[in-house]
């Protein structure tokens, strides 16, 4: 009878350690992604190592999201031009990558603005759109790169005017230089979380994740 009863707690014991584990790691395990077409056989940094321009940006967006779709991308670029251009859709956990440069042969850096609309699984609401915006100046003695990461309603336009408020102005956004230190941003549906390197041949990593 002792026997037993010991065995009982014992099993109780060993039920609540694998609940407990299983709580641990289950965010971590659902944390995946696969590289999409623009990444396939290849990685951000060989890409932006491929460009021929010293004032570039490649940028990598990661889609944690068991909820939601990227599709419909927008762009537009204050200085410099989109060398390869975004996917027209980031699926459920998959990476994708695109490129921005400077103009050759010009004193210009590549700057300017990204943006995707969200698109739930239900389609009964809309958390908005993604919108990055990048700058890798030419002058270096004058300024340095910085990004911004937000969510913005879905009837907000990819233009100058997204670009300057998310540059030099406030919203439902953040902003930040490009020294490699994360950059967090959260709205009522998604996560967004992001760096960017500090030199010419930039690259921004960003990450939307379910709340």
């Amino acid at each position: 009878m002792l026997n037993s009863c010991w065995s009982s707690v014992i099993s109780k014991l060993i039920s609540k350690e694998k609940t407990a584990l299983g709580d641990l790691f289950r965010p971590i395990m659902s944390k995946h992604a696969s590289p999409g077409a623009s990444l396939r056989g290849t990685t951000v940094e060989t890409i932006s190592r491929s460009i021929n321009t010293n004032r570039n940006v490649s940028i990598q967006i990661t889609n944690y999201s068991s909820k939601y779709t990227l599709v419909e991308p927008s762009v537009y670029t204050y200085s410099g031009s989109c060398r390869s251009p975004p996917q027209p859709t980031i699926h459920k956990h998959t990476q994708e990558v695109c490129c921005f440069s400077k103009t050759g042969n010009t004193a210009c850096g590549s700057v300017g603005v990204l943006t995707y609309k969200i698109l739930p699984d239900d389609k009964l609401h809309h958390p908005g759109k993604l919108a990055i915006m990048f700058s890798v100046p030419y002058n270096y003695n004058h300024y340095e790169n910085w990004f911004a990461l937000g969510i913005f309603e879905l009837g907000i336009a990819c233009n100058k005017d997204l670009y300057k408020q998310m540059y030099y102005d406030c919203g439902p956004f953040k902003r930040e230089k490009g020294t490699g230190s994360v950059l967090t941003y959260s709205s009522k549906t998604v996560d967004l979380s992001g760096t960017m390197s500090p030199q010419g041949y930039s690259v921004i990593k960003v990450e939307l994740s379910d709340k």
